[in-house]
């Protein structure tokens, strides 16, 4: 347990939250949380990309379909960014409590080497 401005929390609490988004990682793209994959919202050959590609499948080449279909790929590409951007707060975040697990044991063990050091 540690106090920082009259604050306390302790490392499980820490540990807690960054286990938690890994996990929540991994739900969205498993791999995701041991930064093994580059996670993708469609990934190539499913469906989406398979109906993308099919031109005739979403109404051919009139006008209407036209812009339908740029329609659908402009949403594709924005789902995929947002995706990919939540991904990588995600793992921001995961990355930022194991740091933060990092700093409190290294006050605590300097704290703890300063306490024996000195005179009292």
């Amino acid at each position: 347990m540690a106090r920082d401005g009259g604050m306390e929390f302790s490392r499980t609490v820490l540990r807690n939250a960054r286990k938690d988004f890994e996990e929540a990682l991994e739900l969205l793209a498993p791999g995701a949380s041991k930064r093994e994959v580059r996670p993708v919202a469609f990934p190539e050959g499913g469906a989406v990309k398979r109906l993308l590609s099919r031109r005739e499948a979403i109404g051919g080449f009139w006008d209407a379909a036209s812009g339908f279909h740029m329609s659908l790929t402009g949403a594709e590409s924005a789902v995929s960014s947002v995706y990919a951007e939540i991904v990588s707060t995600l793992s921001a975040a995961a990355d930022r409590l194991e740091l933060a697990i990092r700093n409190v044991d290294a006050g605590e063990d300097a704290s703890v080497r300063h306490a024996r050091s000195a005179d009292v």
